[in-house]
């Protein structure tokens, strides 16, 4: 669910983006940014790190977009906000008691020190590999930005999650959640 959350702003953003174009596409952007966040924050009373960064990056760069009328600000939004979240990834090998990814995945993960500093290196590569596609694509194919915003990113996105499950789930590091009676015998 969580998952789908994150995406419905881009959904909405492509929508109104083929409908309206990029201008009123930026407002449709920076308003399902706030509901949807807002309402996960009210709901849980946090964000993660990477929504933080995505709420600051969309209300910045969309309201730059707006103010400047030029859709080059947004353009940049997905390369910069993958950049900083590659940093923070890297940042917490070093900085803190735990890598990001132990941090956000321990309670159902066992790994040992190794794999975490491992996994959470795998992501930010990811992210540095998913801002230089995005960062491609503005600079060298601008048509097909929104496109790949949505179909691209996603995409990459499930890819690497998917990739990363396999490798959890062989390599034995999922921790199974306790069986719940169901009243049946």
């Amino acid at each position: 669910m969580k998952a789908l959350l994150d995406f419905l702003p881009i959904i909405l953003f492509f929508i109104a983006y083929k409908l309206e174009g990029v201008f009123v596409a930026a407002g449709v952007l920076m308003v399902a940014v706030v509901v949807i966040y807002g309402y996960m924050w009210w709901q849980q009373r946090r964000l993660e790190t990477s929504q933080w960064i995505t709420v600051a990056a969309t209300l910045g760069l969309g309201s730059l977009t707006l103010i400047l009328h030029d859709e080059k600000y947004l353009q940049w939004k997905a390369p910069g906000v993958y950049v900083l979240l590659a940093l923070v990834f890297l940042g917490s090998q070093w900085l803190g008691s735990q890598p990001i990814i132990q941090r956000m995945m321990g309670h159902a993960v066992n790994l040992n020190p190794a794999q975490w500093r491992g996994l959470n290196m795998a992501w930010a590569i990811f992210f540095l590999v998913a801002a230089a596609a995005n960062a491609a694509v503005v600079l060298y194919w601008t048509e097909y930005w929104v496109d790949f915003k949505l179909f691209g990113s996603m995409a990459m996105t499930f890819g690497f999650v998917i990739a990363q499950g396999v490798w959890l789930v062989k390599s034995g590091a999922i921790i199974e959640a306790p069986a719940q009676e169901n009243g049946e015998q």
